[in-house]
């Protein structure tokens, strides 16, 4: 099961969502690791087809001052640019639609080739390269047309697909009706964070940040946990709650946990703001406080450790 928890406010990371991710709920991160030569051949195809494509808009813009009217118009103010009327008739309508799709379809595109231009000629092609993506456009508008029955399975599918190798390795063109948009600058920025030393490359691997009412929480997928890791953490809290006298607490925590971010398949569901709250109640309502609780855990020496170390002196 992937490791969950939320990020620490205060963080270089923290402050890099806070930043680069205030626009959207959801932001997955990976490390790309295909090979440079596959990508440098992906990047002269779009290379190829962005000059084509502003070929294209170029001639259609210079057309379009013929076609409606434009040089027309300003033939009376100068005979320079002396050209025919427009003729207004059904075949000019559907010249201005073709139009008006093509700019909508094609400018983004452009614009967004130009920002990968940008982190190419400043970073070029790592071998291990960072990458965000966020929902795009035709996503979220898919996400709000579902019905409220219906929106939880499929972010869960968005979800599931956005976290599986075969989804995300694949070359993307970043066409408006593609589910996930990558943020090229938010790339950029990372990469110098991570040579100055900032912000590890590590802590980008393939994970899922979700905004939630109280910060940022992360399930990390890309990151192999140590089982051990975790199970003595819990045996730390169940202890230091048997301790206390609050076994229950535990209990009850353990059942959320299972209840609300497993699946019946035994999927790992996104932690919601739910989840987070109905906990901080079990603990509130039997007088423990949570975040001193956590943070003197966190401080602890693992058992498990304490033990290794013996036994490698």
């Amino acid at each position: 099961m992937p490791a969950t928890h939320r990020v620490p406010e205060g963080s270089p990371v923290a402050a890099f969502l806070a930043e680069y991710a205030s626009d959207t709920e959801v932001f997955v991160s990976h490390l790309d690791t295909t090979e440079v030569s596959s990508r440098k051949k992906h990047f002269l195809l779009m290379l190829g087809a962005n000059l084509a494509w502003s070929f294209l808009i170029g001639k259609r813009i210079y057309g379009a001052l013929y076609r409606y009217g434009v040089l027309f118009i300003l033939g009376k103010i100068s005979p320079i640019f002396k050209a025919p009327p427009p003729a207004v008739n059904w075949p000019l309508a559907g010249q201005l639609c073709l139009d008006v799709f093509m700019l909508s379809v094609l400018l983004p595109l452009i614009n967004n080739f130009i920002s990968i231009i940008k982190l190419r000629y400043r970073h070029g092609f790592p071998k291990s390269e960072i990458v965000f993506r966020k929902p795009s456009s035709a996503t979220v508008a898919n996400i709000l047309s579902q019905s409220l029955e219906k929106r939880d399975s499929y972010l869960k599918d968005l979800l599931r697909r956005a976290v599986d190798p075969n989804e995300f390795n694949q070359p993307t063109w970043g066409m408006p009706w593609d589910e996930w948009t990558i943020d090229f600058r938010a790339m950029g920025v990372a990469d110098e964070a991570e040579k100055k030393g900032l912000i590890s490359r590590d802590a980008w691997e393939l994970s899922v940040w979700m905004k939630m009412k109280e910060g940022w929480t992360v399930i990390e997928h890309g990151k192999v946990s140590n089982p051990l890791s975790q199970v003595g953490m819990m045996e730390k809290l169940q202890r230091k709650l048997t301790a206390m006298g609050k076994r229950h607490v535990f209990t009850q925590m353990m059942e959320v946990i299972q209840v609300k971010t497993v699946a019946k398949d035994g999927t790992p569901m996104p932690v919601t703001e739910e989840v987070d709250t109905i906990i901080a109640d079990i603990f509130r309502r039997n007088e423990v406080d949570f975040a001193q609780l956590t943070s003197e855990l966190a401080t602890e020496t693992p058992r498990f450790a304490a033990n290794s170390s013996k036994k490698t002196k």
